[in-house]
């Protein structure tokens, strides 16, 4: 390796580059953008998904509480009752990430972390390229070039005419990509016949970045480049296909009968067919239609295609598309009803009652939608029967859209927690459609289910057991109190026993923690004691709950021998086994609530020398108005400084 350094001719101080070049090849990245250009037709890449209202329940959602702890804790700061924040849950519901009470009671904001980018690496790149002759090095200032614009981290456009100089004045290869990818990226359009220059003589990898830009830019002078590359054979798909989106950005309807022909011919490669039908389906709708009916009796390939080529808002052609949504092949069946769904999805209505129990998966999600879309007493009966459905992603679809139902239907919401209690039989082998129950009832805030779930809590599926100890956790009931005691004392025994090693006690019994801790329970204290060794078996989640819950048991009475305990575990940094920041965090949140004003150093101690990751130096300042101290001021954004380059600045 070398070390390069460059200083101007003049001024008092320069920047220099220290340059660290290797021998090895420098790949170029792999780029996967053109396999979902082939999966999905061309003219659908850009279209709108059905319009479905995504609904946030409660009071706001998780972003809304961004920033909400920067006034510090009030002073009657007291979590109980029903929960009031956000529930959010992500499009497939986890059981072990389903969110906890103790993570918005009270809501800490994470620290905000800035990327930033030295100013003086744009300038510093440039002057490389200007004066290094070592090809190695003006390779490595372009790619650099080529990140910074990427990744979004500095405006590369004052490179802009030093980038075109060095295209033109350089023999390597390597120099004049790394050149062009950083003016696509950069979006220097400036540079687009240089771009098209080089994309000519490109390989895929380059080109699937390169004309994407000249696609952005709808580039007119790379029209007969891509009319040519459909007609020759010799061209890749990845070319083919790329060809193909710069001609619909373009509007080129003259290349209409070379796509048709292209799409139509049976011999010609696959990925290649399908790239020219998904264009031509938008460049020339009805001859697109014509073809896609001669292909539409042909073999199960065919009618993918012809799916392919009705991607339009021809009506002939959307009626041809809902015959092939019967189609008995289930990849064309499920082509047909993604097209339908995304063209014009009410023709899908008499199609619902075949769609939802369809043997493929992703044609009873769409149908899902289109109940979503169209809703009523009967569909919402059905989305609840697809809540047990064998496939991960119908059921959770299922559950998203009855959600989404509730929110604008009143009286369907009524129907849905009826029909979703209906579910909550322990007897029942139906754990996906329990779990999903479960799941729903919580969105829905449905608060008196309480006595079905306690039912549950061991049920021989984990994902029930914890789904029912989380809604009960959300909207504490005082009738199971003594259920949920027992529960979580049998729960404590369990964890120690070999036979139950594959049961999800610990989450379970996170959960239970936090509704005894809300209701005051103070029979749990023994066990939420025994959590402070860090040996302890189960998920983090639970001695977190149990640190959390005790601050709840000792609100307003700072026990002296309690807090020394939860003092030691905010000061367990640098033991070989320090504890981990959900935990410390916990321990602070648990003085403030004791109120324990005696802790105050402690809590000094970790807002000065604790790490603002995972919130613990947050949940320091937090609490400081709850043990008798100021509240330090709000903890500004970190400005991360992006490192790890290959040719960096210093001033001398």
């Amino acid at each position: 390796m070398r070390n390069v350094s460059y200083c101007p001719a003049g001024g008092r101080s320069s920047l220099l580059a220290a340059v660290l070049v290797s021998v090895r090849v420098l790949s170029l990245p792999l780029i996967l953008q053109a396999v979902s250009f082939w999966s999905v037709p061309a003219a659908a890449q850009d279209a709108p998904v059905a319009p479905v209202r995504v609904i946030k329940d409660g009071p706001g959602s998780v972003a809304a509480l961004l920033g909400s702890d920067i006034g510090g804790a009030p002073a009657d700061f007291s979590p109980q009752g029903f929960f009031q924040g956000p529930i959010e849950i992500p499009e497939t519901a986890r059981y072990l990430k389903l969110p906890h009470r103790m993570d918005f009671e009270p809501y800490i904001t994470d620290a905000i972390r800035i990327p930033v980018l030295d100013s003086a690496y744009v300038p510093l790149s440039i002057r490389t390229l200007q004066e290094s002759t070592d090809e190695e090095v003006q390779e490595v200032a372009a790619i650099q070039l080529y990140r910074f614009a990427r990744e979004g981290l500095a405006d590369i456009a004052p490179a802009a005419e030093m980038l075109q100089q060095t295209y033109k004045a350089s023999t390597s290869r390597r120099v004049r990509s790394a050149c062009m990818r950083a003016a696509a990226a950069g979006n220097l359009q400036q540079l687009a016949p240089q771009i098209l220059d080089f994309t000519k003589s490109a390989s895929d990898s380059e080109r699937v970045i390169l004309e994407a830009a000249l696609t952005k830019w709808k580039t007119a002078e790379a029209q007969p480049l891509w009319r040519e590359r459909v007609v020759n054979d010799r061209e890749s798909a990845t070319s083919v296909s790329l060809a193909c989106r710069g001609l619909v950005a373009l509007g080129d309807s003259e290349s209409s009968p070379a796509l048709l022909k292209l799409a139509g011919d049976s011999t010609a490669d696959y990925l290649k067919r399908m790239s020219a039908a998904s264009a031509v389906a938008s460049l020339a709708p009805a001859d697109s239609v014509a073809l896609a009916k001669t292909l539409a009796n042909r073999a199960e390939s065919e009618r993918l295609i012809a799916v392919a080529l009705l991607e339009n808002q021809d009506a002939a052609g959307l009626q041809l598309a809902v015959q092939l949504a019967q189609d008995p092949q289930a990849a064309v069946a499920s082509a047909a009803w993604q097209l339908v769904f995304r063209q014009k999805l009410d023709l899908l209505q008499p199609l619902l009652a075949a769609g939802r129990v369809h043997r493929e998966a992703y044609v009873r999600m769409t149908a899902a939608r289109v109940m979503r879309a169209l809703p009523d007493a009967e569909r919402t009966s059905w989305l609840h029967q697809m809540l047990s459905d064998e496939h991960l992603l119908v059921r959770n679809v299922a559950r998203g859209m009855l959600y989404e139902v509730a929110g604008e239907q009143p009286a369907l919401k009524e129907q849905m927690i009826s029909l979703c209690a209906g579910s909550l039989q322990p007897a029942s082998q139906d754990w996906q459609g329990i779990e999903q129950s479960l799941v729903l009832l919580g969105q829905l805030r449905a608060s008196t289910f309480s006595a079905q779930a306690v039912a549950l809590l061991n049920y021989p599926r984990n994902e029930v057991m914890v789904s029912a100890a989380w809604l009960i956790h959300l909207f504490p009931d005082v009738s199971v109190r003594t259920g949920v005691l027992e529960a979580a004392l049998d729960a404590e025994k369990w964890l120690y026993d070999p036979a139950e090693r594959a049961r999800e006690h610990g989450m379970k019994q996170a959960f239970l923690f936090e509704y005894l801790g809300i209701m005051r329970v103070k029979e749990i204290e023994e066990t939420l004691a025994k959590q402070f060794n860090k040996g302890v078996p189960g998920v983090l989640e639970r001695r977190v709950a149990s640190m959390w819950a005790l601050g709840l048991l000792y609100e307003n009475n700072p026990d002296p021998a309690l807090a020394a305990r939860l003092h030691d575990r905010i000061q367990d940094r640098n033991s070989p086994n320090p504890e981990r920041f959900p935990v410390r965090r916990a321990c602070l949140l648990a003085l403030g609530m004791m109120r324990s004003t005696a802790s105050q150093p402690i809590v000094q101690e970790s807002w000065e020398i604790d790490d603002v990751s995972e919130r613990l130096r947050g949940a320091a300042r937090w609490v400081h108005p709850l043990v008798g101290l100021t509240l330090p001021p709000a903890i500004a954004p970190i400005e991360q400084p992006m490192g790890g380059w290959r040719l960096n600045p210093y001033s001398d």
